[in-house]
């Protein structure tokens, strides 16, 4: 039996996926590059040209630090911006850091601030 795909429900959730993203501060670029897919794969995610998996939304909502639910419900009103632009991309580093490089960043961004 073939696969039905639902197409307003597809450009809903792409273009939900869009507005959660540009909130949190992330582009296309640093989200793609998170979520090891292509730029134009998320792009085609978010014109409801391409179904997302569960798994690329499950990765994706926690790389974003935001639930399941924020990004499927396409009733919800857009999402406030949370963060500046290019702030999540910033904590995805910082997570992936061990203390001494946590301290050798922090020692930087404080002589960055003093100037």
């Amino acid at each position: 039996m073939p696969r039905r795909r639902d197409k307003k429900l597809l450009v809903a959730i792409g273009r939900r996926f869009q507005e959660v993203r540009r909130a949190h501060g992330w582009t296309q670029e640093t989200l793609a590059e998170a979520l090891d897919i292509e730029p134009v794969t998320l792009s085609r995610y978010e014109r409801g040209h391409r179904a997302l998996s569960l798994s690329t939304l499950a990765l994706a909502a926690k790389t974003m630090g935001v639930g399941l639910a924020e990004l499927l419900d396409t009733d919800l009103p857009p999402p406030k911006a949370t963060r500046a632009p290019g702030e999540g991309q910033v904590l995805r580093f910082w997570t992936g850091m061990d203390e001494e490089r946590r301290d050798l960043a922090l020692r930087i961004l404080r002589e960055i601030a003093r100037r």
